[in-house]
């Protein structure tokens, strides 16, 4: 019997677009070496801070090629629509997917409203065993002044060390 495909938020704070590129390389990295597809959709492109990372950092070039070749450019609404078109069919490459949304957090909140409703008239129609598709969202520190409603609305926290369950975090507060 296969299970659903889970759905999940997980958020980032970010300084700058350098330090985003710094702090998710080694997840990005991590991750591809899992064999998760990487889909960014993003209101301005990063690609020359992603670029700056993989050229200073040593790891296996087919690696540093595969992430280099991640469209890393601002994304159209045409590209926005077709990723979501497409993850039925990435779905069938692997069982974890992670869409980075970055931009303002108008273009943040209406990104996330359309993979919801995308969400809700496709997932109950795919199944594959055991799949996530996680929602990267990527808040800049000086936008925002009020991180906790943002942390509100998402399970995770994208770190440099990796993902953390916010839940597990809220927990260890209250212990101590």
């Amino acid at each position: 019997m296969s299970k659903k495909i889970l759905l999940r938020k997980t958020y980032s704070v970010y300084a700058s677009n350098m330090h985003l590129a710094t702090m998710i390389f080694p997840f990005i990295n991590n991750e591809i070496e899992k064999g998760a597809i990487i889909k960014p959709i993003l209101e301005k492109g990063i690609s020359e801070n992603i670029s700056k990372v993989i050229k200073n950092v040593g790891i296996n070039p087919d690696l540093k090629k595969q992430i280099n070749n991640i469209d890393w450019k601002k994304t159209s609404i045409e590209k926005i629509k077709q990723t979501l078109n497409d993850i039925e069919v990435l779905l069938k490459e692997s069982n974890r997917i992670h869409i980075i949304v970055l931009g303002t957090n108008e273009f943040i909140d209406k990104v996330n409203e359309l993979i919801d409703i995308w969400a809700k008239v496709n997932l109950e129609n795919i199944s594959k065993k055991d799949s996530v598709i996680n929602i990267i969202n990527c808040y800049n520190f000086e936008d925002n002044k009020d991180i906790i409603n943002i942390s509100n609305k998402h399970q995770f926290l994208l770190k440099t060390a990796g993902i953390e369950e916010i839940l597990f975090r809220n927990k260890l507060k209250k212990a101590n």
